[in-house]
């Protein structure tokens, strides 16, 4: 797990020191706008970053959380949405994540995201039902629904919406957990620059996860999505 925790840190240091804006130019066909969409879209989803329990009607959560997408750099169409800038091979998004349990177990969260040296803005919603609590032998399970909405990019609209069922079951202060999602991106371009389609994109992955509590009140969380394009998540924050 350290050795993971330490591939992350050094991936977001390198993503984040290269952040650019998102900046349309000409010459973009609808094919690489397709592939773009697919990919910023699922840098911007509002991963789930915790086990499937609920909080509890007294339960909250606060954490800082970034998570890290494997891109294709390498395709020229990247180097378009840039602004003719070169990409770096991950896009790293830090945020600022908030969770609160409610009755009949239920848990709704915000997230907000500001990524440095870049227009990218982001903000998220999620509500999370416990179709089984979980007990001492029993795992829990959890229904996910969320949606985010990029902001700042005036060239650019995207949102994404997933829904998520996660199974976890704790062990002292280990709590592993997976789940399934189906992933959907909506992107239209702004621009006078070029006339593309709007685009639709769905996708499925599955995703694992450990959270440590080594502390009382203090989480650390690891998270890997595995799908067409993989993610890695990392979560540093306080539930009580």
């Amino acid at each position: 797990m350290k050795r993971i925790l330490i591939m992350i840190m050094a991936l977001l240091v390198t993503s984040f020191s290269y952040a650019k804006d998102i900046d349309l130019t000409t010459g973009i066909i609808q094919d690489e706008f397709n592939e773009f969409i697919k990919e910023i879209g699922t840098a911007l989803l509002f991963n789930p970053m915790a086990p499937a329990e609920t909080l509890g009607i007294t339960g909250f959560d606060v954490s800082v959380e970034a998570v890290v997408t494997d891109i294709s750099d390498q395709e020229g169409y990247w180097h378009k949405f840039l602004g003719g800038e070169s990409a770096s091979a991950y896009v790293g998004v830090p945020r600022i994540h908030i969770q609160k349990g409610l009755p009949f177990n239920i848990d709704i969260g915000a997230m907000y995201v500001s990524v440095p040296d870049s227009n990218i803005q982001l903000w998220g919603v999620e509500l999370k039902y416990g179709i089984l609590e979980g007990g001492p032998i029993m795992p829990a399970i959890t229904a996910r629904v969320s949606y985010s909405s990029l902001q700042g990019v005036d060239e650019l609209t995207l949102d994404t919406q997933s829904l998520d069922i996660l199974i976890s079951k704790g062990f002292l202060i280990l709590t592993p957990y997976a789940g399934i999602s189906v992933t959907r991106m909506n992107g239209s371009e702004q621009t006078p620059e070029v006339i593309l389609n709007d685009i639709q994109e769905t996708g499925y992955r599955v995703l694992a996860g450990l959270q440590i509590s080594p502390f009382p009140l203090l989480i650390i969380n690891g998270e890997i999505s595995f799908g067409e394009i993989p993610q890695y998540g990392l979560k540093l924050g306080f539930r009580f």
